[in-house]
């Protein structure tokens, strides 16, 4: 029997099967990202979401490893953008994706950081990226004044994913059910 989903020490997966198990994250991650958009938060600086849909390509990379992870970060991105956004904050998240998965999959491989360390860094790195982004297609001076209340807002809601991530990991078991 298979499992569910291709774990490290599992990697094989059918192509349909590994089709449908992105498409499943994909579609949880574009659902919290939705959700997300229905939560005010307290702030009143632009690009300080709480990241709901980044704990699933969280999920991926300490469930099914980097690559996988990479992938669903990506679809997330662009069907988001397609759904809910603009060519322009594609940019910003695909800047903020791709610096966040980068130094997520390092420090979940290299460093022995827990769930809630990695996704704390994600955090940081996603609006750091998204800073660079806006520094080079707007103004470093905009950039370098959002970036301390950026940086907190990273600490903070990478935290509170990181949580409610290893929540979800305690909650769900290492080998998913058979088929």
């Amino acid at each position: 029997m298979m499992k569910r989903f291709a774990t490290k020490e599992n990697p094989h997966l059918s192509p349909g099967q590994r089709a449908a198990t992105y498409g499943l994250l994909t579609a949880l991650a574009l659902v919290a990202g939705y959700l997300e958009l229905l939560i005010p938060l307290p702030v009143n600086v632009p690009g300080i979401k709480l990241g709901l849909g980044n704990a699933v390509v969280l999920f991926a990379l300490v469930r099914m490893g980097a690559r996988p992870a990479f992938y669903v970060m990506l679809a997330k991105i662009v069907c988001s953008m397609l759904l809910f956004s603009t060519p322009q904050m594609m940019a910003f998240s695909l800047g903020g994706g791709v610096l966040s998965w980068t130094v997520m999959a390092f420090a979940w491989r290299f460093w022995p950081f827990s769930e809630v360390g990695v996704s704390v860094l994600g955090g940081v790195a996603h609006n750091a990226g998204q800073l660079l982004v806006v520094a080079l297609l707007l103004s470093p001076h905009t950039a370098l004044i959002n970036a301390p209340v950026l940086a907190v807002a990273g600490v903070a809601c990478g935290a509170v994913i990181g949580l409610i991530l290893r929540g979800v990991l305690a909650a769900l078991p290492q080998e998913g059910p058979h088929a």
